[in-house]
């Protein structure tokens, strides 16, 4: 009897033990539930990138969509872990500790609904700053014509053909080969003469209403290209930047707002001669055209990861605050001129030190696999200068 107790005994305890060492290896670690929120810009590649993160991190996070200036406000309240903004948020309000990490870019896309048209638009600097400023008010104004009715030099990219798993999933596609610097590899330029009729029809310019990074990248965009035409500084918000009196009797009707880039896209889409400014997944969704916008090269180039890259490839770095200084004089033959990268707002001075890490995880993952992860979002692989720029800023989270 006492044999057979020892020996119960015994086996109790090495299951103990074995079950002990089960749980050590089997149990998840806490899961940490991120909320953030701000610009529309990033929504497309946070939203999509969403699954692939808990799947890797066990993780979750929420992201709210409603634009640059709630993302500025939702990190200074301390309502959000962290925010989005697609402007630099200097302002007295930010809070003590805030850095900005330029981890997404993407292009900024000018669409359009012009019923009929045959042939992609093409926009120089001048006509597309006049076409916003109201200067330009029908589609077949001579600018607009002899931009479309010319000799026109396009970059064709290098391609390698690359493997993406996602949800277990493995896909083939075809991306844009980068150097060791990061730039796009361009093979050839396509030059063919275009001839596009454009209607005798009333533009309508639709702008964000609410305080929008995206304004600003667009405003500080024709503020740089055109000064004589948009004569004040860029803005979050349009009708501030305006050059004009944006509620003149001309423009009733002329110039219409809505809020997010979702419903600036869905109002276009509804409305015939309509011209807007919106991430170019949003073309996509709402059937509208993306115009090719000519550079300081005269090259045309299509909003796109490729020309992003090559735009902010001349961009000077801010190592205090993790801003980017802009070259929208660059002469880079391949550079879309409205690619831009979208800040998230985090804290080096986090009073959770779990979420601290939580935060730092995420935007590591955000940096070094989203956009690989869904190339079809258009957003940037980021690499070279900017990569290690942005993994000197997330070390800094804490």
């Amino acid at each position: 009897m006492e044999k057979e107790t020892k020996l119960v005994r015994k086996t109790l305890s090495k299951v103990a033990i074995i079950a002990a060492v089960f749980s050590l290896i089997a149990a998840p670690a806490h899961a940490v539930n991120l909320v953030g929120g701000g610009a529309t810009f990033a929504n497309p590649i946070l939203d999509a990138c969403k699954a692939e993160y808990a799947r890797f991190s066990g993780d979750s996070y929420v992201y709210n969509s409603l634009g640059s200036g709630a993302g500025r406000s939702g990190i200074d309240k301390g309502d959000y872990d962290f925010g989005w903004s697609d402007t630099p948020h200097t302002g007295s309000t930010a809070p003590a500790g805030m850095i900005h990490l330029p981890v997404v870019a993407a292009p900024v896309a000018i669409l359009y609904n012009i019923p009929g048209i045959k042939g992609q638009l093409h926009l120089s600097p001048t006509t597309l700053t006049k076409i916003f400023a109201r200067e330009i008010t029908k589609w077949n104004d001579p600018l607009i014509k002899a931009d479309n009715a010319r000799n026109v030099k396009t970059p064709v990219f290098e391609t390698v053909r690359t493997k993406t798993t996602v949800g277990g999933q493995t896909t083939f596609t075809n991306i844009v080969k980068k150097d060791a610097k990061g730039n796009p590899v361009v093979k050839r330029y396509s030059q063919k003469r275009i001839n596009t009729t454009l209607p005798n029809l009333d533009i309508v310019v639709i702008y964000r209403a609410d305080s929008s990074g995206t304004s600003g990248i667009l405003t500080n965009y024709l503020r740089a290209a055109v000064p004589s035409v948009w004569t004040k500084n860029g803005n979050n918000a349009f009708d501030a930047s305006f050059p004009g009196n944006i509620n003149a009797p001309a423009n009733i009707g002329k110039i219409q707002s809505a809020r997010g880039s979702e419903l600036v896209s869905a109002l276009a889409a509804k409305t015939p001669g309509a011209i807007t400014y919106a991430e170019k997944d949003y073309a996509t969704k709402n059937n509208l055209g993306f115009a090719k916008l000519y550079n300081n090269a005269d090259v045309a180039v299509d909003p796109g990861a490729a020309g992003t890259s090559a735009f902010l490839g001349s961009a000077t770095f801010n190592e205090t605050n993790g801003t980017l200084n802009l070259d929208y004089a660059t002469k880079n033959p391949v550079a879309y001129l409205l690619g831009s990268t979208s800040y998230a707002l985090v804290l080096t001075n986090y009073p959770n030190k779990e979420k601290a890490a939580a935060v730092k995880k995420l935007m590591t993952f955000v940096l070094d696999e989203c956009a690989k992860r869904f190339p079809a979002t258009e957003f940037a692989v980021i690499d070279g200068a900017l990569y290690d720029f942005n993994k000197r800023l997330i070390a800094r989270i804490g």
